[in-house]
Parts: structure tokens; sequence; C-alpha cells
């Protein structure tokens, strides 16, 4: 089954069934590029998240203009848009306005040949650009559609994961293998790096959050699945500008963006105090089906879970628990229009076989008979 699909000029994805070809938006009417402007800026001394942020969602893809005002509009411009402290960071940018965008200019250079795309507000996916609070901008490292193409599910949990905890992970992630699902998580140790693997695994296209800037790798456990990640067409993401470091508080900030994308949570292990609950309540927030798994022993975030109005818990362990996700799985892939099959995962396994194998015509007639028993059976294909 082809996942992949192509974009229009404007950058944004359709679906017409041909390769993924991915390309960034027309550039604006100013001459500075965005990514520049928004790099050069972000370097600026006293600027901060807040003040950036103010510029970008006044001025968008023409940020560069900013940079053209005169020495005399900057400070008018910057207070305008309610920019803190707005005549000494203008006195900042003039004074060092040279070095700030020649800095930028071989920043944006290194991104690009690390293979990082910086996608702006007006090309961001649906899902994120309209989220209250919703980043503003993208650093990207892998392939862009991976973000867009869904349906996507999140999967997340603790970083003290258990045995059964991922076990849990394992189980899901296979059954979410059979149908055109992209896994999103946050690369963090535990449940997220057990998601990871088992999506790499099973052949799900994987989609990282980061708390912290695109060219940190935090923590280093984690590099190698990153790799694989972007080596197998996926995509690692963060809102953060290169270089800064992670923060309790970014971390929360991400997981706004993993709920925000999916279009389910599955919170594979946790507890209610914990940074899983968050994903959860922004889930809630966002109106996205929240799932818990329960087996004894389980962590008490199923008890928020449980309580919330989207929540529903499953024991993914039991052969009815397996059955419910699996239709969740699917029904979800079916409202995007892809065609799904349940037991693609079994043809890929069989057709490895069949090229392994010197199979005799007995085995072949022992298998149509299985297949056979499979279509009788009252309940559709569902053994008892």
């Amino acid at each position: 089954m082809d996942r992949r699909s192509s974009h229009d000029d404007s950058g944004l994805p359709r679906e017409d069934g041909q390769a993924t070809i991915w390309e960034p938006p027309a550039p604006p009417a100013t001459d500075l590029p965005f990514a520049v402007a928004l790099l050069a800026l972000g370097s600026a001394r006293g600027l901060g998240s807040k003040g950036l942020r103010a510029l970008v969602g006044e001025h968008r893809e023409q940020l560069g203009r900013v940079w053209d005002l005169p020495a005399g509009q900057l400070s008018a411009e910057l207070a305008r848009t309610k920019v803190p402290s707005a005549a000494k960071i203008a006195d900042e940018i003039n004074t060092h306005r040279a070095q700030l965008l020649q800095a930028a200019r071989a920043q944006a250079d290194e991104l690009a040949r690390r293979g990082v795309r910086i996608i702006s507000l007006s090309t961001l996916p649906d899902r994120l650009a309209e989220l209250p609070g919703g980043p503003l901008w993208l650093f990207v490292q892998g392939d862009p559609s991976a973000l867009y193409e869904g349906p996507h599910a999140a999967l997340v949990g603790t970083r003290d994961a258990t045995r059964e905890g991922v076990r849990a992970t394992e189980a899901a992630v296979r059954t979410m293998a059979a149908y055109p699902i992209t896994l999103v998580s946050g690369l963090a140790n535990g449940i997220d790096a057990a998601a990871h693997q088992a999506a790499l695994r099973d052949g799900v296209r994987n989609v990282a959050f980061l708390g912290h800037g695109i060219d940190i790798v935090f923590p280093a456990e984690t590099a190698d699945i990153r790799a694989q990640i972007i080596h197998t067409g996926g995509a690692v993401a963060s809102e953060y500008l290169p270089g800064e470091h992670y923060r309790k508080a970014q971390f929360v900030q991400r997981n706004r963006l993993q709920a925000g994308l999916a279009d389910f949570v599955v919170a594979a292990e946790g507890r209610r105090t914990g940074g899983t609950a968050h994903t959860v309540r922004f889930a809630t927030a966002y109106h996205r089906p929240v799932v818990g798994f329960t087996w004894p022993g389980a962590g008490d975030l199923i008890d928020l879970i449980d309580a919330e109005p989207t929540g529903q818990l499953i024991d993914i362990f039991t052969r009815a628990g397996r059955r419910t996700f699996d239709t969740l799985c699917r029904s979800t892939a079916d409202a995007y229009g892809h065609t799904t099959y349940g037991l693609s995962l079994v043809e890929l396994q069989l057709n490895r076989e069949a090229e392994l194998r010197c199979l005799p015509p007995e085995d072949l007639q022992r298998l149509q008979q299985r297949l056979d028993a499979l279509l009788s059976q009252k309940d559709g294909g569902h053994g008892r």
C-alpha cells in the first residue's frame, strides 16, 4: 500500500498516488527568506520567545520586512506588536544587524545541509496550525510529508517503563502496523523509545516531536532511533530554535504537539502526576480520543483517562482488547479514505516465506483449506 503523496506549488500535500516530492512554499515578497529572518531575530539578545512569537504572529512569511525597517521605525514596530522592551531590543538589532544576518544565513545553510527544513505558519499541518497557542513554525528533519499525511496516532508514556508497559506498547504498534497510520511520540527513554523502535521494526512511519532544538540529540541513547526514523521516511520536528536546550516546561509544550497532530492518543503507561498526564489533558482539550491500557499493576494514569469524556480503557493483552483497538485503528484509517486490509502483515510475511522456501503443492493446499475454514465462520473471519 502506497502511503505517500506529492505536493502542489503551495508546499501542502495532495493525494494523487504519486511519489512524495516536498517543495517549500513560494518565497515572500521581501528579499530576506523567512528562515534567515527567524534565525536572526531568534539570536537577538533580549527578544526572547515571547517577542519572537509576537513578531512572527504579526508578519508571518513576511517576517523579513522587519529587517528592512529603518532604525527609526524598528522600535515603533516592535512596540506596535507588543514586544517587551521594544526600544532596547531595537537598539540591539540595529547595532548588530550585519552580524546577526550573516550568522543566520550561515546557520540556515548548515541546517539545509543537514536536511532540516523550516516550515512557516501558513504551511503548517492544519491540525497544528489550528491549535490554540500552537506552533508558529517548525524545524523538520526528514520527510515533512510525514506530518501532513494522516492518520496519526500518538503513543506516549512514562520514562520509567515496566516490562508490561513495553509489551503493551509493542502490541499496540503491531496492531497499528496493518494500516496506513503514522506513529507520533516524543523520542524520550521508556515508552516513547519502545514505541518508535516497534514502529521501525513493523514498518510504521514515525514522527518524533522534540522538547529542544533540532540540532540537539537528547537523550543520547535515542540517537540511533532518531537516525532510523529519518532514514525510513519519517520526520523529527521541533518548534524550538537550534541550540535551545531542554527544560521541563518545553517537554510539556512538546506534548501539546503530539496530542494536536494525533487523530487519537494512546497512553500506554504512566501516572496521573507524570508528564504523560499533560498529553492526556491536551488531547481532551483538543477533543481527541484517548486510550489507556489496563493490566494488573498498571499506573494510576488510567484513572485520569477513565474520567475524561474522550477516554477509553482497553486491556490490550486480551483478545477482546486487541480487537477493540484494531477496530479503532481501522476505522480511523477508513475515515481518511484509505483502503484497509487487516491481513496486510500476514500477506507480507507469506510473501517472504514463499520466497525463502521450496513449497510443495500440499503446503499451499493446506493454507487454502485454512482460509476456506475462516471464510465459513459465522463471525466473519474472527477466530473463537
